[in-house]
């Protein structure tokens, strides 16, 4: 482990509080919302986004509220839908590059993990119901150190992936009203982790809730709560960067509208509180988004 000095970390005594909460960030990018259909064959769905977050309010293990240094992360994010079939879908969520920074360190970048979901339509026309296997694979940046701008002889793990191989299993539900521009989706989600260097990790449970309203046939508006815990009572920190034993409730906001064509503009805003969940092994903060996407719609024959 390299040197930290305690002013590096300010109100923080404790090592690991800014390792837990920089992998607790990352995980939660990549658990968006479900639903439960699936994509026409031949039709994609592709966006490019940019998030952004930063915060000094981490909460421990034992979900206790402490102060550390600001620390600020930027993810550019591709997210992609294509229909193999009718009933299958093929989804990649892949962090192109993230920056992680300490307010006394240098930024540092790399790429994320990719995360790959192969999803099936168990019911397709009444009460949309579907299954999916995400694995995620560790291609990231499992270790990355950055330099301290007070003592150049230390540095600090900023890695952009976790280095852990997972498989997110979920079973999701929609529906549309008929006579208005209105839907809504509830899931349910599985995470099963492995390790990382023979540290064994907790499997997560991960619950959510969408609902959706287009505006003047234009602007679809939606609205998101999703829930995460640990299956095991996790209450020792067995590896500094990896963040077992995150829990959290979150919510959000979006709107997205046409720009040009299939071409549209989305705006996202989420937080974190305790509603279902309370917040354990995080850095709370809002995070913001924004992003393009392109819609293709298979030809009509």
């Amino acid at each position: 482990m390299h040197p930290i000095s305690r002013n590096w970390l300010g109100k923080s005594s404790q090592l690991g509080v800014f390792f837990l909460g920089l992998i607790c960030l990352c995980s939660i990018q990549k658990v968006n919302g479900q639903s439960g259909w699936t994509k026409a064959k031949k039709e994609g769905f592709y966006q490019l986004a940019y998030q952004s977050f930063k915060s000094k309010d981490y909460y421990s293990l034992s979900g206790d509220l402490l102060e550390t240094n600001q620390f600020s992360q930027q993810s550019l994010v591709f997210y992609g839908e294509y229909g193999v079939t009718d009933k299958f879908t093929i989804i990649a969520n892949w962090p192109l590059q993230t920056w992680n920074g300490f307010e006394t360190t240098e930024t540092v970048s790399g790429l994320g993990d990719l995360k790959l979901e192969f999803k099936h339509a168990l019911l397709k026309k009444y009460l949309p119901l579907s299954i999916s296997i995400a694995p995620e694979i560790p291609i990231g940046r499992a270790n990355h150190f950055a330099s301290s701008k007070i003592n150049d002889f230390e540095e600090i793990n900023l890695p952009s992936g976790d280095g852990e191989f997972n498989v997110w299993s979920t079973l999701a539900s929609s529906f549309a009203l008929p006579n208005a521009p209105f839907y809504g989706s509830i899931f349910g989600a599985y995470n099963y982790r492995t390790e990382y260097k023979g540290v064994s990790f907790s499997d997560q449970l991960g619950i959510g809730a969408e609902i959706g309203y287009q505006i003047a046939g234009k602007v679809w508006v939606n609205a998101k709560l999703n829930a995460l815990a640990s299956v095991e009572d996790v209450t020792v920190v067995s590896d500094f960067v990896r963040g077992d034993g995150t829990e959290y409730t979150s919510y959000s906001f979006g709107a997205s509208m046409p720009v040009y064509q299939n071409i549209h503009l989305s705006l996202n805003y989420r937080n974190f509180n305790d509603w279902i969940f309370s917040r354990k092994n995080i850095y709370s903060a809002p995070v913001f988004g924004i992003g393009i996407y392109y819609q293709v719609k298979p030809i009509q024959q």
